[in-house]
């Protein structure tokens, strides 16, 4: 059996599976090609694939409400899918493809280098994941082989001194990656919920511009017609003041979403220092996680001094409160739990602190123990990865320079205190 990494080809079309085929044949892939969205989901939950190629024009179940239900389902839901279309360029299909979970969307006719230069980054990423699994697991077999020879551990260490010192390097390595990993896949989960987020104002904003486009229409017919009377005419103008009034406003709204994102991702990607300042920062990465958070009824209210200027990374802040964040969202709450979440900035001297409460279900005093600790998670099994609040802990005291302690008790709510210089030097 071949153990040559799979990509599915969905397309109604036996013509373009023989040409997707023969650009993607370099690559030495396994394509495994069906003929509608019925067939795609059915062969999605029997076999491992590391990228669907997805025609959005298909009878009975087009590639848009396919790739929706692949995001939806629990197995299949970590698998790509790039849109491949024979429409005419337009955002408003764009923006539809996004929305379903696509991580890209081409264009046909479809350039053969830059195809195969797509699948490839899907399939480096894929090869990484599979090596960073493999890492994981070794490295999650030692420590369960440590428990069970810890009665030995006096005869272990002279055996296995060398080798932990040579494995320390290499452990601290993949740990680095697999924080890159975390960061990007926050990118990921960012870019699909602002598409989500877009719909909104930009359907409101089609809606509203069609209806008083024919609005106009009607007018021009009764005026060239000559039937036109003053009643008309004034109902005219008070529907386009309405009409623009909304377009206005939800216009706005799509460039402050825009706005807030581009400022978010740049940071996170950059890795750079920058003054700004730090209450409107926070403000900017609360209102970028609201397609997560409109999703429960928790209120988030930010306070402090709203004149407070740092000069820091603000990519580091924006993951410091989105893992807070993300961290009450999945341990602190039970489900329709409608929860507090306060976050309390100040300056003291030449350094900042920076409070984050909420008012949840607590830890006991072994779990506040261990909550920094690499790979340590109450939802083991659950999607929880353990890595959380070890990242925290790192952003915090190893790039700000600065210190974190937790404070909790069992029905009393969590505190994350955390102290770091106005000025990274």
């Amino acid at each position: 059996m071949s153990e040559n990494p799979k990509i599915l080809i969905v397309d109604d079309e036996p013509n373009n599976h023989r040409v997707l085929e023969r650009v993607l044949e370099p690559l030495k892939l396994d394509c495994v090609s069906v003929m509608s969205g019925q067939q795609a989901l059915g062969v999605a939950h029997r076999q491992d694939f590391f990228l669907i190629l997805m025609d959005v024009q298909m009878p009975e179940m087009d590639g848009f409400e396919t790739a929706s239900l692949i995001f939806e389902h629990p197995k299949t839901s970590h698998i790509p899918v790039i849109f491949l279309t024979a429409f005419a360029r337009d955002e408003f299909f764009e923006f539809k493809g996004y929305a379903s979970g696509a991580v890209d969307y081409l264009v046909k006719p479809i350039n053969d280098n830059i195809l195969k230069s797509k699948v490839e980054v899907f399939l480096t990423l894929y090869r990484e994941r599979m090596r960073l699994n493999k890492a994981l697991n070794a490295q999650i077999k030692a420590e369960e082989e440590l428990k069970l020879h810890k009665e030995h551990l006096e005869e272990l260490v002279i055996a296995r001194t060398k080798q932990l010192e040579s494995s320390i390097e290499q452990q601290l390595s993949i740990q680095k990656e697999l924080i890159e990993s975390e960061k990007m896949a926050s990118l990921g989960r960012l870019v699909a919920g602002i598409s989500h987020e877009l719909n909104t104002p930009i359907g409101v904003s089609l809606t509203a511009t069609s209806y008083l486009r024919e609005e106009t229409y009607d007018l021009n017919k009764s005026f060239e017609g000559g039937t036109m009377r003053k009643k008309c005419f004034v109902d005219y103008v008070d529907c386009a003041d309405k009409t623009t009034e909304i377009l206005l406003a939800n216009l706005q709204r799509a460039k402050d979403l825009i706005k807030n994102f581009k400022q978010v991702t740049v940071d996170v990607s950059s890795e750079m220092t920058r003054s700004f300042n730090l209450l409107d920062y926070i403000n900017t990465v609360v209102q970028s996680l609201h397609p997560e958070t409109k999703r429960t009824k928790h209120q988030i209210k930010i306070e402090g001094d709203s004149d407070l200027m740092v000069e820091t990374y603000p990519g580091t802040f924006s993951q410091i409160i989105t893992n807070l964040i993300m961290n009450s969202l999945s341990h602190a709450y039970s489900e329709k739990e409608v929860g507090q979440i306060l976050i309390c900035v100040s300056q003291e001297g030449e350094k900042v602190r920076l409070i984050y409460q909420d008012d949840g279900k607590g830890m006991s005093p072994d779990v506040v123990l261990n909550v920094f600790e690499p790979f340590f998670t109450t939802r083991r099994g659950s999607g929880g990865s353990g890595l959380g609040m070890h990242i925290l802990f790192n952003l915090v005291t190893q790039t700000l320079g600065g210190e974190v302690n937790c404070h909790s008790k069992v029905g009393k709510g969590t505190t994350f205190d955390m102290l770091f210089p106005l000025k990274i030097l």
